[in-house]
C-alpha cells in the first residue's frame, strides 16, 4: 500500500499524531454484563471470550482523517452512562472477576511473530486442527475441547473487530483522504482473513491485536521485540521498492504515535542478539529509536538491549534520543542478562529473545505466562536489626527477635534473619493468593491471549494452566539497596569499627529523629561511606545484600513452579515505602524516600557518573534477573553537541563492561524542574524518566517530583 504523497507535509504529521488527546467512552462494564447474563449456562472460557467480543463489537471506533493507522485501545477510561446502571454492572460482574496483575493477568508481550506469520484465520486453522487431535474422553479432554472451543469464539470476535475497522474507514472516507481511506480497508478486510504481506499491513495488525489485549482490561501489555517481528516485512519491502525510507519512517512514526495516545505503559524492546547468538540491530531498530525521539512524550516505554557486538551508531543513536529529555530509552546490557536467564532454565536461544513487559521486567516473548510482581522494604529490615525485631515507628513486634549483636558480623546475620523471616512471610502471602486463583484456572481463562502463547493452542491450555511453554514468575522488588548500604556502613564504622557509639546510643538519636543530635548526624553525613562512590567499604556491602536478597528468592517456588525473582527496581514505592521507617543511622530521617531501585541515595553520590557506574556495576545481576533500575540524572550541559552523546555512549559501555545491566537518564536541569514545580502551567509537556517508566513532570505528585529533584545531577 503506497503513501499518499500528495498530502503536504504537515498535514500528515496532523493526521499521525491527532489522536493522542483522544479520550472516547466507553460502557464496557455494562456490555460484559449483558453479556454473562446471555451466556448463563456455558462453561466459562466460553463466557470469558464471548463478553470481550461483546466489547469489540460496541466499543467506539475513533479515527483522525488521513491518519496512516487505524485503531484504539483506550477501554480503561471513564464510562458514558448513568451512576446507577454502572453499579449495577459492576455488582453483576462481581462473581465473573478475573485475575488480576498480581496473578498473572497483563503484563505480557503475545506472540505477534506467530500472528503475523498466520494471521487470525492462520489460528483458527491451528485451533480446529489441534482440537481435532484431542481425544474427546476422559474429562480433561472434554476441558481442553471446550478451552479451544472459547479460542475460537475469541479469534472469530478478533476477526470481526477488523471488518469492524473495514466499514468504519469506508463510511468514514471523505476527500483529500478517500483514496487512502479506500486503500486501508481493503488492507483490513485481506487482514481479517490473511496474513500480512507489507510492512504497513503487518504495523496495523499489531496495532490492532495490541489494543485488542488493552480492550481486554489488560494493563502495560508489551510489543515486545518489534524491530525483529516487524523487520522481515519492512526489509522486503525496501529491497523490492514499495517503500523507501522516508515513508517507512513515516509509518514507524505513526505506529509509535498511537501507542502514544492511550497513556499506558507499553514496552516496546529494540536491539540486542538474535536467537543465534549474532547482532540483532536493524535499520528498524533506529527507525524506532528516532520516531520516539521525533514523538517526545512518555510512552511508549522504549527499551535498548545492547550486547558487545551492538554497533556503536545504535548505542550513539540511543544517547541522542536520551539527549531530547524524554528519558527513552533505557538500556539494558545482554552480555549480562542472557546469561543470567539462561541460567534460570531457558532455552539459550529463548533467553537471548528476551524482551521487557512494565516498565522493567524480563519476559520471554510469546512463551510466557504473564508477569507479577510486588515490593519488599529492605531498609526495614536494618532496622528491625538494629531493635531485635521491634519496628522503630510502632513499637509493635514484627520480626524475631535477634537479640544485642554484639559484634559486626552478629549485626549483619541478625539482618540477614531479618529479612529472611520477612521474604518467608511475603512469598507465603503470594503463594496463597496464587494457589488460590490456580484452583480456579479454567474459568479464570484468557482464551485471546492463551491463542497468542506458544503452545496453548496445541496443548488445549490455557496460558495460565500450563499452556505456556514457560511458567509465570514472580518478582519481588527489593527497595531501597543504597539506603541500606549505606546504613550498614555507619554501623560497622561508628559502632563497631570505632566504638563511636553503642547501639543504645545510636537508637537514641534515631528515636529522636536526630533531633539534638545534630552533631552526630553531620559526622554521619560526612564521615560514613556512601553507595555510589566507588568505595569498595560500602560497595561490598550492597553487593552481599543484593546477594543475599537475590538468591535467597531463588530458592524458592511458586505453587505452579515458577520462580521467584529478585529486582533491583521500586517504581515509585520506595517513597511509600520510607513512610514506613523510622529514622536511620545513613543519617536519613524519619519517613523520608528510600534510594530508588538499584540507584545510590540521591545527592550522596558526590564522585561523578563513572563512579556511580563503577558502583551499581559490582552487584551480581545474575541473581536479580527479573529487571533493575539505575537512575541517572545530567545537566543538559553535559550532553551538549557531538562530545556530549560520545561521552553518554562511552558511559553505557563502561557501566556494562563492568557488570552494569541497567541504565536510564533524566536531561532536564534543576532549575527547569524547579521552575515547572513553581509554574506548572508553563511545563505542561515536559517529560522526565522516573523510575521504569516515563511521564509528564507537573503531573506526578509532589513527593515524586521532590524525589526526582533531588537526584544527583551529573556533568562529565
Amino acid at each position: 500500500m503506497s503513501l499518499p504523497k500528495h498530502l503536504p507535509a504537515e498535514h500528515l504529521a496532523a493526521a499521525t499524531l491527532a489522536l493522542q488527546d483522544v479520550r472516547p467512552h466507553y460502557v464496557a462494564s455494562l456490555w460484559r454484563a449483558a453479556s454473562f447474563a446471555e451466556t448463563e449456562g456455558q462453561p466459562m472460557p466460553l463466557r470469558r471470550a464471548h463478553a470481550l467480543n461483546a466489547v469489540l463489537r460496541q466499543c467506539d471506533l475513533p479515527m483522525t482523517p488521513g491518519e496512516l493507522l487505524v485503531g484504539s485501545g483506550l477501554g480503561r477510561l471513564a464510562e458514558r452512562a448513568d451512576a446507577p446502571a454502572l453499579a449495577a454492572a459492576s455488582e453483576a460482574l462481581r462473581p465473573f472477576a478475573g485475575r488480576h496483575f498480581g496473578t498473572h493477568s497483563d503484563h505480557a508481550a503475545p506472540d505477534y511473530a506467530s500472528l503475523l506469520r498466520d494471521g487470525v484465520g492462520g489460528l483458527m486453522v491451528r485451533t480446529r486442527s489441534a482440537a481435532a487431535t484431542l481425544p474427546r474422553e476422559p474429562f480433561i479432554a472434554s476441558e481442553r475441547h471446550t478451552f479451544l472451543s472459547a479460542v475460537m469464539v475469541a479469534l472469530q470476535g478478533a476477526q470481526a473487530f477488523v471488518l469492524r475497522w473495514a466499514d468504519a474507514v469506508s463510511s468514514a472516507s471523505e476527500e483529500p483522504f478517500a483514496g487512502l481511506a479506500a486503500r486501508q480497508e481493503a488492507m483490513l478486510r485481506r487482514l481479517a482473513l490473511e496474513p500480512p504481506q507489507t510492512y504497513h499491513e503487518a504495523l496495523q495488525l499489531t496495532l490492532l491485536a495490541h489494543h485488542m489485549m488493552q480492550l481486554d482490561d489488560r494493563f502495560a501489555m508489551a510489543l515486545g521485540r518489534a524491530d525483529q517481528f516487524l523487520w522481515p516485512f519492512l526489509r522486503d519491502d525496501l529491497a523490492a521498492g514499495r517503500l523507501d525510507e522516508e515513508d517507512a519512517q513515516a509509518l514507524t512514526d505513526a505506529f509509535i504515535a498511537k501507542l502514544v495516545h492511550r497513556g499506558d505503559i507499553q514496552n516496546v524492546c529494540v536491539g540486542g542478539l538474535t536467537p543465534s547468538g549474532e547482532d540483532a540491530v536493524n535499520a528498524l531498530s533506529l527507525m524506532l529509536v528516532r520516531s520516539v525521539g521525533t514523538i517526545r512524550r512518555p510512552g511508549p516505554n522504549l527499551t535498548a538491549r545492547i550486547a558487545s557486538c551492538s554497533p556503536d551508531a545504535f548505542v550513539r543513536a540511543c544517547a541522542e534520543c536520551v539527549r531530547t529529555g524524554i528519558g527513552f530509552p533505557a538500556v539494558y546490557n545482554d552480555d549480562v542478562q542472557v546469561p543470567a536467564l539462561a541460567d534460570q532454565g531457558y532455552a539459550l536461544e529463548d533467553a537471548r529473545d528476551y524482551c521487557f513487559v512494565g516498565c522493567i521486567e524480563a519476559h520471554i516473548q510469546g512463551k510466557q505466562a504473564p508477569w507479577a510482581d510486588s515490593r519488599f522494604n529492605l531498609l526495614r529490615c536494618a532496622d528491625l536489626a538494629l531493635r531485635g525485631g521491634i519496628d522503630g515507628l510502632t513499637g509493635e513486634r514484627t520480626g524475631p527477635d535477634t537479640g544485642e549483636p554484639v559484634d559486626w558480623e552478629a549485626f549483619y546475620a541478625a539482618f540477614a534473619r531479618q529479612m529472611e523471616h520477612g521474604l518467608d512471610a511475603h512469598c507465603g502471602w503470594i503463594c496463597d493468593m496464587e494457589r488460590e486463583a490456580d484452583a480456579r484456572a479454567f474459568d479464570l481463562a484468557s482464551p485471546l491471549l492463551s491463542a497468542l502463547t506458544a503452545d496453548c493452542i496445541e496443548r488445549g491450555l490455557d496460558i495460565n494452566d500450563g499452556g505456556a511453554r514457560y511458567e509465570a514468575c514472580h518478582g519481588v522488588a527489593g527497595m531501597g539497596i543504597g539506603s541500606v548500604a549505606d546504613t550498614l556502613a555507619a554501623v560497622r564504622r561508628f559502632i563497631y569499627r570505632q566504638a563511636r557509639w553503642t547501639l543504645p546510643e545510636l537508637r537514641e538519636m534515631l528515636d529522636a529523629d536526630f533531633a539534638g543530635f545534630e552533631a552526630e548526624r553531620a559526622v554521619v553525613l560526612r564521615e560514613a561511606p556512601k553507595y555510589g562512590n566507588d568505595d569498595e567499604e560500602v560497595d561490598g556491602l550492597a553487593v552481599r545484600v543484593a546477594a543475599d536478597f537475590g538468591a535467597s528468592l531463588l530458592r524458592r517456588r511458586l505453587p505452579r513452579g515458577g520462580r521467584f525473582w529478585g529486582l533491583m527496581a521500586a517504581n515509585v514505592q520506595n517513597v511509600a515505602a520510607g513512610l514506613e521507617v523510622g529514622a536511620t543511622p545513613d543519617g536519613r530521617k524519619s519517613r523520608e524516600p528510600l534510594s530508588d531501585a538499584a540507584s545510590p541515595s540521591f545527592g550522596r553520590d558526590r564522585n561523578g557518573p563513572t563512579a556511580v557506574a563503577r558502583s551499581v556495576a559490582k552487584l551480581d545481576y545474575k541473581l536479580a534477573p527479573g529487571g533493575n533500575v539505575v537512575n541517572m540524572k545530567f545537566h543538559p550541559s553535559a550532553l551538549a553537541g557531538d562530545e556530549g552523546v560520545a561521552a553518554l555512549a562511552a558511559l553505557i559501555r563502561t557501566c556494562f563492561g563492568l557488570g552494569g545491566v541497567q541504565l536510564q537518564f533524566n536531561t532536564a536541569g534543576v532549575e527547569m524542574l524547579r521552575a515547572a514545580m513553581e509554574k506548572p502551567q508553563d511545563y505542561a509537556d515536559l517529560v522526565v524518566r522516573v523510575s521504569g517508566f516515563s511521564a509528564y513532570f507537573t503531573r506526578l505528585d509532589r513527593a515524586v517530583q521532590e524525589d526526582v529533584l533531588a537526584r544527583t545531577e551529573h556533568t562529565f
